[in-house]
Order: C-alpha cells, then structure tokens, then sequence
C-alpha cells in the first residue's frame, strides 16, 4: 500500500521544484553575459580614460590649429599598447614621424617651385627618379633634425577585445599625444632637412635642384 506523503514533506518537494524552475530558467541568461562581450567580437570597448570628453585635437587637428596660430601641431598615436607608459613613448615617436611627413609635404612643394621656376632652362633635370630620392631622403632626414618638438598634452583611454567566442580578453591603452613647434623651429627644420639631402640623394642634377630649393626657402615671405 502506497505511503501518503505528509505535509512537511509536500512543502519540501514544492521549493525543491520552484528552485529548480528558477535555476534553469535563470541559466542561459547568465552564461550568455558572462561569455558575451557588450559589443561584438572584435570591437573595442573602452572602460577607462583620461579626465574630460575626448579633446578635439585628437579628430580636428586643423580646427584646434587655427584657433592656436602661433604654433604648429601635430598629433601621435599609439594603438594598443600594454603598458601606459609604453604608449606615451611610442605616440611621441608617431608625432615625429607625423611632423617629417608635414616636412616632406613642404619639400615636395618646394621641389615643384624649382621646377617651374627652371622651366626655362634646364627643366630637364628634373625626373622622377629624383623626385622620389628627395621625398625618401627627406623623411630620413627630417626624423634626425626636428628641432623644437614639445610635447603639450597627452590623452589615453583603457580599453579590451575579445576576437571570437573562448578567446582571451586583451586589455590595452590607446594614446596620443599632442607636439607643437613654434613656426621658427619648423622653419628651421625644414632648412637642416635640405641642407642634409645632399649626402642622402646621389641622383644625377640632385645638388643643383636642392640648392635650388634651398634658395626658395630662404627667399619664402
């Protein structure tokens, strides 16, 4: 004969059923937020930063220049690095790097310049090859002669990915940098840059169009 079951025991099996209800339902919910990140897989979430909003001399760096005439400014990046002190170091390395290409974007203009202005005589000397001999000369150059770079401002952010479902959470910092130079500095180093391209471009016509160049600069308002 089948015991009936008492009330105590009755109680017991019904919370043990609504405990289990609530696990299970509860599960799925939980193990999605905890292997899922808040955004897709491979995109960035950032969980920390620099005191402020974002500055805007890191996305408009020529709206931040024309407001601040009297120097010339440049942004460095350094994406991904595992330490911050890692980053300040490998940002202001980018800035130089940025600040030689603003030179060799000056120096190409100037090599257009002495083009024109020897249309009439001996033009000819100026070929591609010596076009691109000066501009790689120049970023090689301009890297070792830049004079006057300050760093102003720093900005950072802390951030981690993960790149698929199991993988490994990577943290990071993303930081950059703002370096000026006074238009004097620039200007200088725009002529040390010229003076050092005649050991670093050994093109036929090379010496004569940089010196050239050299005389435009000079004579530049």
């Amino acid at each position: 004969m089948e015991r009936s079951l008492s009330f105590r025991e009755i109680l017991w099996q019904g919370a043990t059923f609504v405990l289990g209800v609530i696990f299970f339902a509860g599960l799925p919910v939980g193990c999605s937020s905890l292997s899922s990140p808040p955004n897709r897989y491979g995109e960035e979430h950032v969980v920390e930063h620099s005191g402020g909003s974002r500055p805007v001399w890191i996305d408009r760096i020529g709206e931040y220049g024309k407001s601040h005439p009297d120097r010339r400014y440049f942004v460095g990046v350094s994406n991904r690095s595992l330490s911050l002190e890692g980053g300040r170091t490998d940002s202001y390395a980018n800035a130089l790097a940025v600040i030689a290409g603003g030179v060799k974007d000056t120096v190409h203009t100037l090599y257009v310049q002495a083009r024109t202005s020897d249309s009439a005589g001996s033009a000819g000397g100026y070929s591609g090859d010596l076009e691109r001999a000066i501009e790689s000369g120049t970023l090689q150059e301009a890297k070792g002669v830049i004079t006057g770079a300050e760093p102003e401002r720093f900005w950072w952010e802390k951030a981690w990915v993960q790149m698929e479902p199991g993988a490994p959470i990577q943290y990071y910092y993303n930081v950059y940098v703002l370096v000026s130079l006074s238009k004097d500095h620039y200007d200088q180093t725009v002529y040390q840059t010229l003076n050092g391209l005649h050991r670093r471009v050994s093109v036929p016509n090379a010496d004569r169009v940089i010196e050239t160049m050299k005389n435009l600069w000079l004579k530049k308002p």
